[in-house]
């Protein structure tokens, strides 16, 4: 298998889609801890990634997006698992099935997200607890074999910095980072403030080899921060768009945009410089299938 970042200069990579928009239709209730359903249900992770892999996704993302201890602590019932044994399950369950499924260059992304606390002034977090919180999910991760790490949906870039530079403590593995953010009149924010500009100069400072966005927007609105990024840097970008703005219907959240209009609208954010793209909530294993089949035609 080519290194990731190798390959990178070769083609455009495909991410897999929505985690949890895959387990909310499998049954996950509300309230319960997604990322424990790699010990609980692993036949409902086996079945996702057989599903995104057989799709063409070239990357598949652990289910371990809110799998830091402080996370776990605060949306899991009664006492909280073991991060560690979370993250490594759900490594080997994504391994397993990229073994038994895949073909070809596949790679495993070990999955970050937020810790779901804010720093002053709006919360009380520091970066030692982050730091922490992410170094120790990460150890779990590289143990796991995962080949790169995939730190997303940051909306701090404080918070960014501190997850990038814990997986860097442990691991010199490629790091990719997406901050999540809105547009707005002024252009481009995180609802803390933050920019694509300052995304751009400090998270690779901080040893970032990949970063953009994801989640938060549909794919017609990440078209402009596509060539909004590739103007500030030269560093490789990728981007994962919701599919569409949801609606909610009965209290759930309902994505209305077609798979085929996903992919077309997402290939103007290749067209745009994007090294590699996927999807975030709302997008199934149909939506990769559909952007499967234009970028190879693309290419």
């Amino acid at each position: 298998m080519k290194p990731f970042l190798e390959s990178l200069g070769e083609r455009v990579l495909l991410f897999d889609g929505g985690m949890g928009s895959m387990l909310i239709a499998a049954g996950l209730g509300e309230g319960e801890a997604p990322d424990v359903w790699n010990i609980t249900r692993p036949d409902v992770l086996m079945g996702v990634h057989k599903a995104f892999l057989d799709a063409g996704a070239d990357v598949i993302q652990t289910n371990t997006f809110g799998a830091t201890p402080v996370k776990l602590a605060a949306s899991s019932r009664g006492a909280p698992p073991d991060a560690a044994k979370v993250n490594e399950a759900g490594a080997t369950l994504a391994r397993t099935a990229i073994r038994e499924f895949g073909f070809g260059d596949r790679w495993l992304a070990g999955d970050i997200g937020p810790t779901g606390e804010f720093f002053p002034p709006m919360g009380v977090l520091t970066e030692a607890r982050a730091f922490e919180a992410f170094r120790i999910q990460a150890e779990a991760l590289e143990n796991g074999v995962v080949d790169i790490f995939l730190i997303e949906t940051m909306y701090d870039i404080r918070e960014a910095v501190a997850a990038v530079r814990a997986v860097r403590e442990v691991s010199v593995k490629p790091v990719v980072c997406e901050l999540t953010m809105e547009r707005k009149k002024r252009g481009y924010f995180t609802i803390v403030g933050d920019t694509p500009a300052r995304a751009a100069e400090e998270l690779p400072a901080a040893g970032a080899d990949m970063i953009g966005a994801n989640c938060s927007m549909a794919s017609a609105e990440m078209i402009d921060l596509a060539s909004e990024m590739r103007a500030l840097t030269k560093t490789p970008l990728l981007f994962q768009p919701n599919a569409g703005r949801p609606e909610m219907v009965s209290g759930k959240a309902v994505y209305r945009q077609t798979p085929e209009e996903f992919a077309a609208e997402v290939m103007k954010i290749v067209e745009a410089g994007a090294e590699a793209v996927g999807g975030c909530c709302g997008t199934t294993p149909e939506f990769i299938r559909a952007l499967r089949a234009k970028l190879d035609a693309w290419r």
